[in-house]
C-alpha cells in the first residue's frame, strides 16, 4: 500500500503538500499541536530513498512552501500596511523570503533521501540530527529566522517541554522528528523491529516527561506588585504634539488609578510600572518635557519605571541623527536613570535593510527616518530588595541564544517590551507569545 501511494512524483507531491499543510495546523492559530507528532511523516515517506536527488529537493520545497506561506502571510500584510509597497511590492518581497526559508526543507530532505540509500536501517535514527541542523542553520543565517522551530508546537506539554531546560527548543524539535522518522519507518518496513523502536522512543519521552511530573513544584505566589499599563492604540495613528500628548495622559492615568483590587491594595505600592516597547515617538534623552514627565511619574508612583523609547547616541553630531536605536529605560523611584538597554537584534525590513545594496527598493516599516542602529550591551538591572530583571524587546524573543545571556548576567526575572499591533489579528502575535514563553522554560525563569 504504501509503495503504490509512492510510486510516482505526483503522488509524492501530494504527500509533500500534506505535510506542509500539517506543519501550518500544530501552530497558533489553529494550534492543533498533536499533529506535531505525524506532521512529517508524508514527507518522510515520499522521500525515502528517492533515486532522483532533484525530485527530493523540489519534494522539500513544496512542503517548507506551503508551510511558510501559511504560517507566515501576516508578513505580506504588514509590508502592504505600513510598508508602503503596494501588493503587487509586498507579494513579490513576501514570496522572495519564503522562497528563501523553503530552501532549508529541501536541503534536509535532499540530504534525507541520500542517507536512506546510504543507511537503509539506521537512517530512522540520522533524521533528527538532519532536521535540527537544518533548524539551527535557519536561526542563524542572514541574520536568522527561527520563527516556529518545530519544538515550539510543545509549549503547553508542560512536563515535557521542561526538556528545553537541558537541550533548548532544539531538543523539543529533536524528540518530534525522532518521532515521525520512527512512524514512517513503522509505515514502510512494516516490521516488529521498526514497532519496538518507535514503542521505545514513545516510553522514553513519556519517562522524561512524568519525570518533570513528579518534580515539578507550585509556583511560590509573588512578593511583589507589578503594574502594566497597556494602551489601545493603532499603529495607523498619525502623530503630532497633539496625539503625544494624549497618548501621555492616557498613560499616566492608567499608571497612576486608584483602581486596585483588595490583593493589590493589600500588597500596596507596585514595586515596578511598566509600560509597552515604544508606545508612540516618545524621546527620553532629547526631549526635556517627556523626560520631566517620566521622573515626576516614578516619584509620584513611588515604583520603578520601565518604558520603551527611541534614542539618539549623539545629537550633536548630525550624521547620527538618521539612526535612531530602539531602547528601554529603567526608572527608579527617585526619578533616576537606573539602565538604558539599546536593542541589539533589530528586525530586518522593518526596523533596517540588511544588505542595503541587494535590496535597495525596499522602504521600511518604521517611520523613523533612516535605519535602526543596533545595540552592543546585555543590561541586568538590580531592583532595591527585589532581585535583578533583564529583558529584551519584542522580536528578540526568538532567539534563544540573545535571551539567554540576559540570564548568565544575572537576570532571576524576565520582561519582553514588545509592540504586536503591527500584527493586527493574525497569527503572529499567538506565535510569538509561545516563542516567548520557551525562553520563560528554557532560562527557568519568570517572564
Amino acid at each position: 500500500m504504501i509503495l503504490l501511494l509512492t510510486s510516482n512524483l505526483p503522488r509524492k507531491i501530494l504527500l509533500a503538500a500534506l505535510s506542509g499543510i500539517l506543519n501550518i495546523l500544530i501552530f497558533p492559530k489553529p494550534a492543533l499541536s498533536f499533529l506535531s507528532w505525524i506532521c512529517l511523516v508524508p514527507l518522510l515517506v515520499a522521500a525515502h530513498q528517492e533515486a532522483k536527488a532533484w525530485r527530493a529537493f523540489f519534494l522539500g520545497q513544496i512542503t517548507g512552501l506551503l508551510f511558510f506561506f501559511g504560517s507566515c502571510r501576516w508578513i505580506m500584510d504588514v509590508l502592504h500596511t505600513y510598508g508602503d509597497l503596494g501588493q503587487v511590492g509586498s507579494f513579490l518581497c513576501f514570496l522572495l523570503l519564503v522562497g528563501y526559508l523553503s530552501l532549508f526543507y529541501a536541503i534536509f530532505l535532499l540530504v534525507y533521501s541520500r542517507v536512506s540509500f546510504r543507511f537503509p536501517r539506521s537512517c530512522y535514527l540520522l533524521t533528527p540530527f538532519l532536521w535540527v541542523g537544518t533548524e539551527f542553520l535557519r536561526g542563524h543565517l542572514l541574520t536568522g529566522f527561527p520563527w516556529c522551530l518545530l519544538g515550539y508546537s510543545l509549549v503547553d506539554y508542560s512536563n515535557l517541554a521542561q526538556m528545553a531546560r537541558v537541550t533548548g527548543v532544539y531538543g523539543l524539535s529533536f524528540a518530534l522528528i525522532l518521532v515521525n522518522s520512527l512512524v514512517s519507518a513503522t509505515l514502510l518496513e512494516r516490521s516488529r523491529q521498526s514497532l519496538r523502536n518507535l514503542l521505545l522512543a514513545i516510553l522514553l519521552l513519556g519517562t522524561v516527561s512524568g519525570f518533570y511530573a513528579l518534580s515539578h513544584r507550585a509556583p511560590s505566589p509573588g512578593k511583589q506588585l507589578v503594574r502594566i499599563a497597556q494602551t489601545n492604540l493603532s499603529p495607523e495613528l498619525k502623530w503630532d504634539v497633539e496625539s503625544r500628548i494624549s497618548v501621555l495622559n492616557e498613560l499616566e492615568r492608567l499608571s497612576l488609578s486608584a483602581e486596585l483590587d483588595a490583593e493589590a491594595r493589600q500588597k500596596g505600592t507596585a514595586k515596578l510600572l511598566i509600560w509597552p516597547e515604544t508606545p508612540a515617538p516618545f524621546y527620553f534623552n532629547q526631549d526635556p518635557v517627556f523626560r520631566q514627565r517620566m521622573q515626576t511619574l516614578a516619584r509620584r508612583s513611588g515604583s520603578n519605571v520601565l518604558f520603551g523609547f527611541v534614542d539618539y547616541k549623539d545629537t550633536s553630531n548630525p550624521h547620527c541623527e538618521i539612526n535612531p536605536f530602539n531602547s528601554a529605560a529603567l526608572l527608579a523611584p527617585t526619578g533616576d536613570l537606573i539602565s538604558q538597554y539599546d536593542k541589539i537584534h533589530l528586525v530586518p525590513f522593518g526596523e533596517y535593510v540588511p544588505y542595503g545594496r541587494l535590496f535597495f527598493f525596499v522602504e521600511k516599516i518604521s517611520t523613523e527616518a533612516g535605519n535602526f542602529r543596533a545595540g552592543n550591551r546585555i543590561v541586568a538591572s538590580s531592583l532595591e530588595g527585589s532581585g535583578i530583571i533583564g529583558g529584551f524587546i519584542c522580536y528578540e524573543a526568538i532567539f534563544p541564544e540573545l535571551v539567554r545571556r540576559f540570564t548568565r548576567q544575572g537576570a532571576q526575572v524576565l520582561y519582553n517590551l514588545t509592540n504586536d499591533a503591527w500584527f493586527g489579528d493574525s497569527d503572529a502575535p499567538y506565535q510569538h507569545l509561545n516563542m516567548a514563553r520557551f525562553r520563560a522554560i528554557e532560562n527557568h525563569r519568570y517572564l
